[in-house]
């Protein structure tokens, strides 16, 4: 998976949670996404690739609106009881990093004045929201699962690229090209650090 299509499927970074009933769809979803939206436009704003300080202030951003550890297990799939337990908070930590950097790598590609809502779709425990970025024209389809006050991101698809797919693939193919050593896998999303 190419660096390009893995951060057409980020604006902001994601998680999987586990189904909630959508009681809380519709409106309350919309303005979760749209507030996560603004503020990774704010951050973008001026950006410059291989800017550290704005790498370290997305990571933070995306902690609080995204369960990495949801999204980062869900990539792994089958794998992810491979998963030496004592490097999970490590795993998570670089998968977190290493989305915080493709946002700085591309940071030119999230600017804009504005995230406008222009619909929603409740899919079963799921809300779809359809956005695009005002000044940009980006077109961004957001998951959100969860209710009102506990909502999370859990998947994010731009360009016709979802997160979660794009992850699972990088992943897949890295641990079996290792034969499911993950030490190649931690240095492969360590390379973040060098863009």
């Amino acid at each position: 998976m190419k660096r390009r299509q893995f951060i057409a499927s980020l604006i902001s970074v994601v998680a999987l949670a586990s189904a909630a009933p959508a009681a809380f769809a519709g409106p309350a979803a919309a303005d979760y996404v749209h507030k996560l939206g603004v503020e990774v436009l704010h951050m973008a704003q001026g950006g410059q690739r291989g800017d550290k300080a704005l790498q370290h202030r997305f990571a933070g951003l995306l902690n609080r609106y995204i369960n990495i550890p949801g999204i980062a297990n869900f990539a792994l799939g089958p794998a992810r009881s491979n998963l030496p337990p004592g490097d999970k908070a490590m795993f998570y930590d670089l998968v977190s990093n290493y989305a915080a950097a493709l946002f700085v790598y591309y940071v030119k590609d999230f600017q804009g004045s504005d995230l406008k809502v222009l619909g929603i779709a409740d899919q079963g425990a799921l809300t779809t929201i359809d956005s695009q970025i005002v000044g940009g024209g980006q077109q961004v389809k957001w998951r959100v699962a969860g209710s009102d006050g506990a909502m999370k991101i859990v998947d994010i698809n731009v360009q016709g690229v979802w997160l979660t797919i794009a992850m699972k693939d990088l992943f897949t193919r890295t641990l079996n090209s290792s034969q499911g050593d993950f030490k190649p896998l931690y240095a492969r999303l360590r390379e973040a650090d060098t863009w």
